[in-house]
């Protein structure tokens, strides 16, 4: 398996495309070589822009609210992301979600693996939290900041704190057990995540 792990989507860019992206908006434009300032006219100070407003929260519906979670013990190869790969490996992957009434979520996993035949192990876990907003079954999670960390005994620990963060589309679908107990399937381009409603939450 080569699969690399992140949060909820394609949300994480790379660095370089960060650092390429800060360089391009930051630098802003610069007044025509041709132009001579009126000595009779006070200089004045460009304004920086606004940055745009972020989306209006969703109002979640209260079936939505608290703390959903689940264990994986494997990996979907579609739950993906730019950091770290597990080469022919083994791994289980903890998932925690929580949505509030006002429509924040903060969204954290954890995986464990172990790879080249036992030998070498890897932990990884990532921390986001954020606003959702959408209406219906589909929300984008507009994510506020998020913090990645990284162990491994064969290889290179990492820790990224902010870690670049995009918004994402998700369908969430609200389902029950055979006992009745509430799960939350979460919709990805190439497959769902279910997870179950906290048992031992107050």
């Amino acid at each position: 398996m080569n699969t690399r792990f992140a949060g909820f989507g394609a949300w994480a860019r790379s660095l370089a495309l960060l650092t390429l992206t800060l360089s391009l908006f930051g630098c802003g434009g610069g007044s025509s070589p041709d132009a001579v300032p009126d000595p009779q006219q006070p200089e004045s100070t460009p304004e920086t822009p606004a940055p745009p407003a972020p989306p209006a929260a969703a109002t979640l519906p209260e079936a939505f609210h608290g703390q959903w979670e689940a264990i994986l013990t494997y990996v979907p190869p579609f739950y993906s992301g730019p950091y770290g790969d597990v080469p022919n490996g083994d791994g289980a992957l903890g998932i925690t979600l929580v949505l509030t009434a006002d429509g924040r979520y903060r969204h954290v996993w954890n995986l464990t693996s172990a790879y080249f035949g036992g030998n070498c192990f890897r932990t990884g876990g990532w921390d986001e939290f954020g606003t959702l907003s959408g209406t219906g079954a589909d929300f984008t999670f507009n994510p506020t900041k998020a913090s990645y960390i990284q162990t491994d005994t064969c290889g290179q620990n990492k820790f990224l704190d902010p870690a670049p963060v995009a918004p994402a589309s998700h369908t969430l679908r609200l389902e029950h057990d055979n006992d009745g107990w509430p799960l939350l399937r979460i919709t990805f381009p190439t497959g769902d995540i279910v997870l179950e409603k906290c048992r031992h939450c107050g």
